[in-house]
């Protein structure tokens, strides 16, 4: 019996150590993919427009990443400092022959919105400026593909393709009817008429006052596109507002007509082009070419540069805690005074791309912006959104970056309550309770509150407004009475912001970064991100659980120690433990 034990756990053993072994070697071929490349002479920079651009790069899970590269194909998403560096960095280089932009632009929660895709479509203007092509083929067209890839100079719509251009529409679900059908009631407590997250529970229509800044703000926003597309297309706004209104969609051949691109035509026509500008035989596939975020990755890093200037991004609900997924109120804040302890930091950039969430949180990350102010500057650099919350921890910026098409301010509070009480008594369930206190299950499910609840709920709520307008006041140098008429929670454009006080200048994420070099006297820095990801390898050995550390080759040394534990459990005169480890991968 004590033999097959033995037998049988020194198989396990076995097979363990195979695994890790075969996750090992799976892990350096894929971490092959992460060594750059050296960039050849004529070679094509690519932009997949199909892959969201979001500002922070999330970190990949082993079997997504696996599966990407495999199959070799583009997945996850794009970060947005990586897209728009390398562009800028490829007109200058000489290798480089010319852009090729392919895909729709596609969206994903917080990912390829309007303000980061001005960033990227001043990027590629900056790449035509520079003299080389910049050549696109599309399927089909929509408003905000069309925005990113006017500046083109070669747009190639698909002979069946349709450009789609209706305008912009926002389309909110009212439950107020179904709640009252099924039993459901709602309390709710706020400040500010705009404030229009808690309606849809409360009304059966769209209140006049969110009407009334949802048209502001979508007109703001369509007003940006058309300005952009006309300047880009020479055509003129009237020609784009009149195609809305009238048609909204339109086929190839008036694409053509109208001046929207500049050629009706297949891919196969497109390819040659690009063949022509890689040197590529006529019928070969074109090898030279890199994707921008392959671009960046071959770029010289300025790991020389002493002096470090750190970007934090603030992307996703606001929440409490240490969430990396979301803005977690502890993380964030946690890496804000990483960056105000350290002396090489001489400046941070805080990139928001939030809605708000938490009031506690915010607030949270808040007192470590104002905290960091005071040693080093800051700059704020609101992405496609930055509102409620997400203008919380705005307000002490050094100084606020938004894009004319940033969505923001939203300046108010709102708590909202629901009860099943009247749905569980219709089919016959009842909820009994012991209790304490009169208010011990204040926020449970089975019952409404009572009105002196709410008054004291309400309160809360009028405090916490009252907080933020005075947060407002002192961060951004305003009479707190003109703050007020200013939020109420209505949402405001960048465009409309910047005439508010609300931001001090119109530019993305580069810009904002340069006022920061500059606000702290730096000319040769280096950017640090500590939220990016790691190298392939670093995440399998993560999921894994073998956290790296420092030391000389960390993370062989962490996976060899594990397999001598392995190999020590079958192996009693301990010949592998002995076996070095001071392997390197490089």
């Amino acid at each position: 019996m004590k033999s097959f034990l033995k037998t049988v756990f020194a198989s396990f053993t076995g097979m363990l150590l195979v695994l890790v072994l075969l996750g090992l070697l799976i892990g350096l071929m894929l971490s092959a993919q992460d060594i750059p490349q050296p960039v050849e002479d004529d070679t094509l920079l690519t932009l997949n427009l199909g892959v969201p651009i979001v500002d922070r790069q999330p970190q990949e899970r082993f079997a997504a990443a696996l599966k990407g590269a495999l199959q070799e194909k583009e997945t996850g998403r794009q970060s947005l400092r990586v897209v728009v560096t390398a562009i800028r960095k490829a007109a200058k280089d000489d290798k480089i022959s010319g852009l090729y932009i392919k895909g729709n632009v596609a969206r994903d929660g917080y990912a390829s919105g309007w303000a980061a895709l001005k960033e990227v479509r001043e990027a590629i203007e900056t790449f035509k400026a520079s003299g080389k092509p910049v050549i696109t083929w599309q399927e089909d067209l929509d408003e905000a593909t069309l925005y990113v890839v006017s500046p083109a100079d070669e747009l190639v719509l698909n002979p069946l393709g349709l450009l789609e251009f209706n305008g912009f529409a926002s389309e909110i679900m009212y439950f107020r009817n179904a709640f009252e059908k099924y039993g459901i009631d709602v309390q709710v407590s706020r400040v500010g008429k705009y404030k229009s997250a808690v309606e849809p529970f409360l009304l059966d229509h769209m209140s006049d006052e969110n009407r009334e800044q949802l048209n502001a703000l979508l007109e703001d926003l369509f007003d940006e596109v058309v300005a952009g597309i006309a300047n880009s297309r020479d055509v003129t706004p009237a020609s784009l507002y009149q195609l809305a209104e009238q048609e909204a969609v339109i086929e190839a051949d008036q694409v053509l007509k109208r001046g929207f691109v500049t050629a009706v035509g297949y891919y196969d026509g497109v390819r040659d082009k690009l063949r022509e500008l890689t040197g590529t035989e006529a019928g070969k596939d074109i090898e030279k070419q890199k994707s921008v975020s392959e671009y960046f990755a071959s770029l010289g890093k300025d790991d020389d540069a002493k002096d470090k200037l750190v970007v934090i991004y603030a992307e996703g609900d606001i929440v409490s805690g240490s969430d990396k997924k979301e803005v977690g109120g502890d993380y964030i804040a946690s890496l804000l005074r990483k960056a105000r302890h350290d002396d090489d930091v001489k400046a941070v950039v805080l990139r928001v791309n939030s809605p708000g969430g938490s009031a506690s949180a915010s607030d949270i990350i808040q007192r470590e912006t104002r905290l960091l102010s005071k040693e080093k500057p800051l700059i704020v650099s609101m992405g496609s959104v930055a509102a409620s919350g997400g203008y919380w921890i705005s307000a002490y910026g050094d100084e606020i970056y938004a894009q004319p098409n940033t969505i923001t301010g939203s300046i108010g509070v709102f708590g909202l309550f629901l009860n099943v009480q009247k749905l569980i008594n219709e089919v016959g369930l009842n909820v009994e309770v012991a209790r304490t206190a009169p208010a011990a299950d204040v926020f449970s499910l089975y019952r409404p509150k009572t009105d002196q609840e709410m008054a004291v709920i309400q309160k809360f709520v009028d405090n916490i407004y009252s907080q933020f307008l005075e947060k407002v006041s002192e961060g951004r140098k305003l009479d707190k009475t003109d703050v007020h008429e200013i939020a109420q929670g209505r949402v405001w454009s960048g465009k409309q912001a910047l005439k508010l006080g609300l931001v001090d200048k119109l530019g993305g994420l580069r810009d904002a970064i340069a006022a920061a070099a500059e606000k702290a006297q730096i000319d040769e820095y280096s950017i640090e991100e500590y939220q990016k990801e790691g190298s392939l390898m670093e995440e399998i050995l993560k999921e894994m659980g073998m956290e790296t550390r420092a030391g000389n080759s960390p993370m062989v040394e962490t996976l060899w120690k594990r397999v001598q534990f392995l190999l020590s459990l079958t192996d009693p005169k301990g010949f592998y433990a002995r076996m070095p480890y001071d392997l390197s991968i490089h």
